[in-house]
């Protein structure tokens, strides 16, 4: 009889204790996770859409910049600085300076 009145004792204190907790879905809680540790930037829609925008014409907005000179064409990283070949003819490949200086080295 008397684990009947402290049944809803319990109750009570549970449902007023967890008051000031909001329940939150996972992948909620994830995202706002990965927002405060920097593996996430949020961009405003209006932001996002001009970029897309810019993207689809063409218009550069990383942090390549692509170079033609003669028949070679290079990519400058400005983030870095360094230069790479994208693009020569057969026999220039064939040359070790300009092999190494490839883009698909390491």
């Amino acid at each position: 009889m008397r684990s009947l009145r402290v049944l809803p004792l319990l109750f009570l204190l549970c449902v007023v204790g967890c008051g000031a907790y909001e329940v939150v879905p996972e992948d909620d809680y994830n995202v706002a996770q990965k927002v405060k540790s920097g593996q996430y930037e949020l961009v405003k829609k209006d932001e996002l859409s001009q970029l897309r925008q810019d993207a689809q014409i063409g218009k550069s907005v990383g942090r390549y910049q692509i170079y033609r000179s003669g028949f070679r064409t290079w990519r400058l990283d400005t983030a870095t600085g360094r230069t790479c070949f994208l693009l020569t003819t057969d026999d220039d490949w064939k040359k070790p300076d300009i092999t190494l200086s490839g883009c698909s080295v390491g």
